[in-house]
């Protein structure tokens, strides 16, 4: 075997191997550079723990494996796969919300879980499998990753009947509740029924949240190894000339992933939790739970039989002599300890990397935020579906993204910049980035107008405060006023009817105003054919739902985000080659997993944990059953703006800043070394930069 690598590598390169014979090499623990010995000596990757599974015989050099573009087409779906999981599982954010009665930060949590994973992985994978057999290390973490996302399914498998029994609970009846004198009967409070389903809601949440949160843990382990060794790997076995074109399509199809899996989120929340069961209510109803699970399933499978299919890649495809440095086999006791710290100590001292690498922390916290709670920011801003606020997160932001990362690297390959222009560009990229954020906090719907919502203002109410509403939850009308009111208890409706599954007529409210005439609610009546009689019409009536209605400027806002995402994006390839071109060949797959490993412990843990914290703060009514609060019911549309937008756009310009430093020192950077020193593949690795 050993004589067959060392034999290929000759035949294919340009030299040819002096002294010993290859099987006197091997058998004398002869190395080649660090990144290189083992695999044309004995294969055991210098003592590291390569990932190792009984595998058919090496294919030969007319293999289909042995082809980066087959490479390309098997890693780049993986990556889309992981990406669509991570975006799958933010669309379906809110149903999870509404399922298990928890807040945004906690759900913010959860998304933190994936980076606290690829922390605990990210330098030691990318130290060992940077020297090891690579495509066979992203196979290995595949696994893992497929396992993460099976795991998520599992509480529904276990849980999800109990679960929509006490959600359907909570939305029996159909009718809210109402006014009621003696405060007993019409007003739904905390009864026998109630009360168990809370308890039960509580013990399943209980073990499902830690549960979750193990399991994206395991996905964050897994998704390691597609981020960080991919790229490296690909860029090895192209020329430097066409590693800015083969990075804008690794990265550019990367965001495919993202969009698909909002429209992955966008069609299972069409479908019922239960397929195979018809609810007799459609998704619009608040008793619609939609099928939250149903997409990783689909995610898993795919990725199973890709990490199978990269096992089959070579250790290298593209073949190159490397210039053997003979060592002694004694050397080999602690060489793993010592090249690591080593390695570690020429990423620290590698000024360019560290402030690319703050760069890239500052860059990706405000997408990452921005991207956890988009489709809920739309659907709370702009009062788009669940399914339509995934399609915009999708369409107008992720694919407009990859548009742009393919665009700037046909750009960098034809135009060919320096490397300080390819640093002021993306600083440029922050800047407009930054800028634009703050132009969409004055992109918005009008503010509903809501009466008395409140503690403090509903105990003031007196025109329902001899209702008994305490305790009620929350079940919105639009009254004839053009006021929304929590509940008809609030409103002081006495009387209700049902005009189908989902809309309620309340009448006789004490609180509307019978002298106005609102569009919602006088519109509802007549597209049910029904004229005001007297017996509600005088006293003022209500109809189900808040009274805020469609609202155009949601166009206005699809089109200056997707502007601004795209001019970001462009900015996305010249900032990968700047980090791999500012280190050594050999170190380039620990530089990854430096970037990787400062983006997950400063950015992507505490990026979902802090959006969500801003969003929860924007919160001005919580449900609330039998003493327990659930999720936010109502948001300040101001507050929300300014701070989730506004914090996007703050931490955007420290990234300006911090590109602004690299750009100071980016002439040092070579570009194309290619260009300029065609044998400097061949140079040990730990000759400096």
């Amino acid at each position: 075997m050993t004589a067959s690598v060392v034999a290929s590598v000759t035949a294919g390169g340009e030299v040819g191997l002096t002294g010993p014979e290859p099987q006197d090499v091997a058998m004398k623990g002869v190395e080649a550079t660090p990144e290189e010995q083992e695999r044309l000596a004995t294969g055991n990757n210098n003592g590291s723990l390569d990932c190792k599974l009984p595998t058919p015989q090496q294919p030969g050099p007319r293999s289909a494996f042995h082809s980066t573009r087959v490479f390309m087409l098997v890693f780049l779906s993986g990556w889309v796969l992981q990406g669509m999981f991570l975006t799958y599982f933010v669309s379906v954010t809110t149903t999870v919300e509404k399922l298990f009665k928890v807040e945004s930060k906690t759900t913010g949590t959860l998304l933190a879980a994936t980076e606290i994973g690829q922390i605990c992985t990210a330098l030691f994978l990318t130290y060992l499998a940077g020297r090891g057999h690579r495509p066979r290390w992203i196979a290995c973490m595949m696994l893992v990753l497929a396992v993460g996302v099976i795991g998520c399914v599992v509480p529904h498998v276990l849980y999800g009947t109990r679960l929509m029994d006490v959600h359907l609970i909570s939305h029996r009846g159909g009718v809210a509740p109402v006014c009621s004198s003696d405060g007993n009967s019409t007003l739904i409070t905390c009864d026998e029924a109630h009360a168990k389903s809370r308890a039960t809601q509580s013990s399943i949440t209980a073990v499902v949240i830690p549960w979750l949160f193990i399991c994206l843990l395991v996905v964050g382990v897994g998704q390691t190894g597609i981020a960080t060794l991919g790229i490296p790997y690909v860029d090895d076995n192209v020329g430097s000339r066409q590693s800015p074109l083969y990075m804008a399509i690794t990265i550019g199809i990367r965001v495919i992933g993202p969009a698909l899996g909002f429209l992955l989120g966008a069609l299972c929340t069409r479908v019922y939790v239960d397929p195979l069961v018809d609810p007799g209510y459609e998704f619009s109803d608040p008793r619609w739970v939609g099928a939250w699970w149903l997409g990783m399933v689909f995610i898993a499978g795919f990725i199973v039989i890709l990490s199978a299919l990269m096992f089959f890649f070579p250790r290298q495809i593209k073949q190159s002599p490397i210039p053997l440095h003979p060592k002694k086999n004694k050397e080999r006791k602690g060489q793993f300890f010592k090249d690591f710290f080593a390695t570690i100590k020429r990423q620290l001292t590698n000024d360019i990397l560290m402030w690319r690498t703050a760069s890239s922390v500052l860059h990706l916290m405000p997408i990452s935020g921005v991207y956890s709670f988009l489709p809920k920011y739309l659907e709370k801003q702009f009062r788009l579906p669940t399914h339509d606020a995934n399609l915009v997160s999708g369409l107008g932001g992720i694919l407009v993204m990859g548009l742009g990362i393919i665009t700037s690297g046909v750009v960098i390959l034809k135009l060919v910049p320096t490397a300080r222009q390819v640093a002021a560009w993306t600083a440029a990229t922050a800047a407009i980035y930054s800028a634009g954020m703050v132009v969409l906090m004055f992109v918005s719907c009008p503010e509903e107008s809501f009466r008395a919502l409140s503690a403090t203002d509903v105990a003031n109410l007196s025109c329902s405060s001899e209702c008994h509403c305490f305790g009620a939850p929350y079940s919105p009308v639009c009254g004839q006023d053009s006021f929304t009111y929590q509940s008809p208890c609030q409103a002081g409706c006495l009387n209700s009817t049902q005009l189908d599954n989902s809309t309620w007529l309340y009448y006789n409210c004490s609180c509307v105003d019978a002298r106005l005439q609102g569009d919602k609610a006088f519109k509802t009546v007549e597209r049910y054919e029904l004229d005001a009689p007297d017996d509600f019409a005088a006293s003022g009536f209500a109809v189900s739902g808040e009274c805020g209605g469609a609202c155009n400027q949601i166009y206005a806002f699809i089109a200056i985000f997707a502007a601004v995402m795209f001019v970001h994006a462009s900015g996305e390839v010249g900032a990968v080659l700047l980090i791999i071109r500012c280190t050594d060949k050999h170190d380039k797959a620990m530089a990854m997993g430096v970037i990787q490993f400062a983006i997950g412990v400063f950015g992507n843990v505490p990026c979902p944990i802090v959006f969500g914290a801003a969003v929860d703060a924007a919160c001005r009514l919580r449900d609330a059953a039998c003493g327990l609060l659930g999720a936010c019911a109502s948001y300040d549309s101001d507050s929300l703006r300014h701070f989730y937008l506004g914090l996007s756009a703050g931490l955007m310009f420290l990234a300006f800043i911090m590109d602004m430093l690299v750009w100071s020192r980016a002439g040092r950077i070579d570009m194309n070394p290619a260009d300029r020193a065609p044998d400097r593949d061949q140079l040990p690795s730990d000759t400096p930069l």
